[in-house]
């Protein structure tokens, strides 16, 4: 028989949901892209629905997480706004600590039970 496991997922609120894993995912395909379409893209994820999250969030925070130029003869882009930077940081630092004390835990609670 197999041993259990556990998986843990974050998510940040204020009213609603802020911030969590999806969107985590799509401003480091972002950071990797340099661009929203493409990152979506990347994810099987239509550019509308990623846009929708991502204005979403933008929303919850309180300020833009994403810097975005419009496309033309060189085409457009998005970067990470330094804000975005800073909760993305944090999300990581704060998700990583959790893993840690709950993997500390789950050792301590189900360890035994094979």
């Amino acid at each position: 028989m197999k041993s259990f496991t556990y998986k843990m997922s974050l998510r940040i609120f204020r009213e609603e949901k802020a911030f969590g894993p999806g969107i985590y995912e799509l401003l480091l395909n972002i950071q990797e892209t340099g661009s929203l379409q493409k990152a979506a893209e990347k994810m099987d994820m239509a550019y509308s629905k990623a846009w929708k999250i991502l204005k979403a969030s933008e929303e919850q925070c309180g300020y833009p997480l994403t810097v975005r130029a419009t496309g033309g003869k060189g085409g457009g882009g998005s970067t990470i706004s330094p804000e975005g930077e800073r909760l993305m940081e944090r999300y990581e630092g704060f998700r990583n600590e959790l893993e840690e004390a709950a993997s500390e835990a789950f050792v301590r609670w189900f360890a035994d039970m094979e």
